[in-house]
This record gives C-alpha cells, structure tokens and sequence, in this order.
C-alpha cells in the first residue's frame, strides 16, 4: 500500500511539475494508438475511460491538427480505424524531452544516495509501466 500511494503522489507531482503541452487524454490516447493502434473509437473509448462521443470529438481535433488520422477498417467497410500519424509520434517525442529537461533540476538537488535509490529502481518501474494493462 505504502508504495502505490508513493507511485500515485509520484505521478501527481509529475504533473503538478511538468510543463502541460496537451491534455492528459491526448497524451494517454495518442500513445494507446502508438502501442497498441490502430483502433476503433469504441475502443480507444473504452480504453481512456471517456464516452464514445467524447472520444470521437477527441480524434476529431487529433485528425484536425494532423497527429492522428482515420482509415476504412479493411475487415469492417462500414468502421474506420484511427492512427497515429508522424506528427503525433513528433508530439509524444517533443512532449516527453520537454517534460524530462524540467524534471532534471528537482533530481539533480536530490543529494547521491537518493538518486543512486531512483537509479537503483528504474529497472522494477520499468518492468511495472509495461505490464499488461488488466481490468482486475
């Protein structure tokens, strides 16, 4: 318990931190479809925890602004999936170099045995942020 309340505050201070260059929903969906995608709309609805409208009104702006785009579903011609496009990938990249630079300082002030400790971890958290997502 004591560790995923420290990971959730961790997480939240990240964000509290971190410039916000886009919402955390386009962020999370944008990189669903770059791990996962291509997708329907039902399904990255289901996947990001937002309604199917709200969904479609987020790949509306995503499609709008060039980072994603949709397709006919070659299974399925009455669905289109959507995907990520290079601009998107671009956007991903660009967010987490600005957000990994404006971490930097707050580590740094972190005297040598603390960041030897984060040092020490980043192969479990690693292991842990690619597990399988699960419902359970």
């Amino acid at each position: 318990m004591a560790l995923a309340d420290g990971l959730d505050r961790l997480i939240l201070w990240g964000r509290r931190y971190a410039p916000v260059m886009v919402s955390s929903t386009t962020v999370t969906t944008l990189d669903t479809l770059r791990t996962d995608g291509p997708l329907r709309i039902s399904a990255l609805a289901v996947r990001e925890s937002v309604s199917q409208p709200g969904m479609t009104t987020l790949v509306n702006r995503l499609e709008a602004a060039g980072h994603a785009e949709r397709y006919p579903d070659p299974h399925d011609g009455r669905a289109s999936l959507v995907r990520i496009t290079d601009a998107g990938r671009k956007l991903l990249a660009d967010r987490h170099t600005t957000r990994t630079r404006s971490l930097l300082g707050p580590i740094e002030r972190l005297d040598s045995a603390d960041r030897a400790a984060l040092m020490a971890a980043l192969p479990a958290l690693e292991r842990l942020i690619n597990m399988p997502m699960t419902t359970e």
